[in-house]
Formats: C-alpha cells, sequence, structure tokens
C-alpha cells in the first residue's frame, strides 16, 4: 500500500465516523498529502475529490488536466471542464458518479469562497460542512517519511539563524536581520515558511506579532527572531531572542524564566497527556513569577504541511498527544514598552517522550557584540 493510499484511508474511516460522504481537497496542503501534487487554486473550480470509499478522483479545468495527471499517487483525473462552456456539466457528471445532490461534504476551510459558492449553487440541497478539523485531526499523526521531512526543515531553520544574529548589531535594520535569515535559506534549498521573517527589535518585540520594519537597532535591544524554512512541504518554525551588546538586567531574568517555562513544558508533552496540561505547565511557571499577565497566547501549535494545524496547546484544546504528532513549545514574556521574550522550538512526541527537532535553545539570552 503506498503512503497516499494509507493517507486516504485514514480519511476515509474519518469520513465514516463523522457521517461525511465526500471530502473536497482544494488548497495546496490537502492535494499534496493526499495526492503528492498541488496546483495553487486560481479562479477556476478545482478539487480532489475524496469519496467514503473507493479511490479519489480529480476535477479540473482543461488548463489543469495534463498537469493533475501526473500525480505520484495515480489518481484518475476524471472531470475535465473547458473554458468555453464552464464548469455546469462537469459537475452534473460528477453529482450524479457520486449522488451528490443531497450528499454531506466536507471541503477545505480555506477552500475560496467563488468555489464554494459555485458548489452550493450547483447542489442547493447537498450539505456542507467545514472539513478543517476532520482533515487536521488526519494529518497531526506524522508517519515516518513526514518526520524525516520535518526534521530536515527544522535543520536548514536552525542553520540559517547565524546569518541573522550577524547583523544584530547597531546600525543594522530589522529588515537586514530578516533579509540575511531568508538569503540563508534560499541558498540552502529551502524557502520561508510564512511570509518574511519576524525580527522585532526594542519595544516592539512587546508585540508577538510585529511586523518586520525598518527600525535601526540599538545598544541594549532586545529582539525577537521568529520564522520557519521549508523542506518538501513540511514546514519548521523557530523563535530566538538575542541582545544588541549586554541585554538589560531585566530581559536576562524574563529569559531564564521563559526558559524554565518552556523546559516544563517539554517535559510534560508524552504520549497520551491533554495538549492543554503542557499550556498548563508553561502558564504555571510564569504565573508563579508574577507575569501570567504577560503571558498572552498558546503555548503552542501543530505544524506539518501546514504551519498551524492540530494539535493546539493550550486550554481550549479537547485532544490528548499522540506519537507521531508535531507541535511547537513557545511560551512567552511581553512587557509593553520595553521588550518581549520568547523561545520556540519544534517537537514531535515519540514512543519515549518528547523529541525536539530543533537544536536547543540557549539557556541564556545572547548578547551580540
Amino acid at each position: 500500500m503506498s503512503i497516499y493510499q494509507n493517507r486516504v484511508g485514514k480519511l476515509q474511516q474519518a469520513m465514516l465516523r463523522e457521517g461525511v460522504d465526500v471530502f473536497l481537497a482544494s488548497t495546496q496542503v490537502n492535494m499534496q498529502y493526499l495526492s503528492g501534487f498541488s496546483e495553487p487554486p486560481l479562479e477556476r473550480l478545482m478539487f480532489l475529490l475524496t469519496p467514503q470509499q473507493g479511490d479519489p478522483v480529480w476535477f479540473a479545468p482543461a488548463l489543469s488536466a495534463e498537469s493533475t495527471a501526473t500525480n505520484p499517487a495515480g489518481w484518475q483525473t476524471r472531470y475535465i471542464w473547458h473554458d468555453s462552456d464552464g464548469p455546469t456539466r462537469a459537475l452534473e457528471a460528477c453529482t450524479r458518479d457520486y449522488d451528490l445532490e443531497t450528499a454531506t461534504i466536507a471541503v477545505d476551510d480555506e477552500m475560496p469562497a467563488g468555489f464554494l459558492l459555485t458548489l452550493q449553487e450547483a447542489l442547493p440541497a447537498a450539505l456542507f460542512r467545514r472539513g478543517g478539523e476532520l482533515m487536521g485531526c488526519v494529518r497531526a499523526v506524522k508517519d515516518a517519511e513526514e518526520l524525516r521531512c520535518m526534521r530536515e526543515a527544522a535543520r536548514l531553520t536552525d542553520d540559517a539563524l547565524a546569518s541573522g544574529l550577524e547583523r544584530c548589531m547597531a546600525g543594522y535594520s530589522e529588515w537586514a536581520v530578516a533579509i540575511a535569515i531568508q538569503r540563508a535559506l534560499f541558498d540552502s534549498g529551502s524557502k520561508l515558511a510564512f511570509g518574511i521573517p519576524l525580527v522585532a527589535s526594542g519595544e516592539m518585540s512587546a508585540m508577538p506579532h510585529h511586523t518586520t520594519s525598518h527600525r535601526t537597532l540599538q545598544k541594549g535591544d532586545v529582539v525577537v527572531i521568529d520564522y520557519g524554512g521549508v523542506y518538501q512541504g513540511y514546514c519548521s518554525d523557530i523563535t530566538r531572542v538575542a541582545s544588541v551588546g549586554r541585554a538589560p538586567d531585566e530581559a536576562k531574568a524574563i529569559y531564564e524564566i521563559v526558559y524554565e517555562a518552556h523546559m516544563r513544558a517539554c517535559e510534560t508533552a508524552k504520549p497520551g497527556v491533554p495538549a492543554r496540561e503542557v499550556d498548563a505547565a508553561a502558564r504555571r511557571v510564569i504565573e508563579k513569577a508574577g507575569y501570567g499577565d504577560y503571558f498572552i497566547h498558546r503555548t503552542g501549535h501543530g505544524i506539518g504541511l501546514s504551519v498551524h494545524e492540530p494539535p493546539y496547546l493550550a486550554q481550549t484544546y479537547e485532544g490528548a498527544l499522540e506519537v507521531g504528532h508535531c507541535f511547537t513549545i513557545e511560551p512567552g514574556i511581553y512587557i509593553p514598552g520595553k521588550f518581549g521574550v520568547r523561545i520556540e522550538n519544534v517537537y514531535a512526541i515519540t514512543e519515549n517522550g518528547c523529541e525536539s527537532l530543533n537544536a536547543e535553545p540557549p539557556m541564556q539570552i545572547r548578547e551580540i557584540e
């Protein structure tokens, strides 16, 4: 059985449990996961249809039909439509073959609105459901090949850090640090997992989602660097903290608190442990130190083909950790108007506990002289 047959089988088991008749994959990540092929969703209706039983099939515009036929899984391109006709007749044939008229149809949460509206107009009696959680849980447990890709993505991400740290000096801009990291990733054959690297300096580092700017680094600045690389579609995501010259004593102390919170969360993460307990382990350390109000986000998120996917290390998440889950651990403390500190690595759950895919973060803040 191929890896794609195995993945489709996992999805079909989940569909059976949830009462879903067909799943329509229209995003690059889910097309890639189920077939080994992906194409950016443009304006032409296209999806990979997975029935509750049987092999998936492609519904594609003529412009993409030759490409979908090359998919490594070997799924047939059965429904092809031309610009001169539009997708109506192909949809009618698909509807007849799979009895879609009154089916329960799950779609990607990120399916383009134009696609979904076209489908709803053609199938007014069908029940459409969000399929993000369904597919997310299927993708959450990584197989051996996925873990290999995750480890390589983490290695490439780690290796690019040095280029950014070389520019964490007075006179360089946040943008210069980010571009150095981006260039290092590209030179290694990787690419960015999300946007431009987040580089936040000085008081901007107290903003977890700061937009990298042309602000010039100054002596004494705390610098938060958050980015990720990609290998064969699989993502990494790390956050490291440095200071321009000697770090303020308060920043050193807070870094040590965040480091301890990070380590306690790692120790807690094991097979069968509720994800929210990992969040609680990190949060207890920060609350005990008196900074609970300054830890303003969840402790981590699942990662794989998407940067954010199940499981989530948050108080509101009900699931437990399983062997093969990959996720970040990233506690942080943010003091408005001063600085912020966040430490993030990607981890995988193994039979024995929790394996860091990234290099270990330093125990103390890096001071770049």
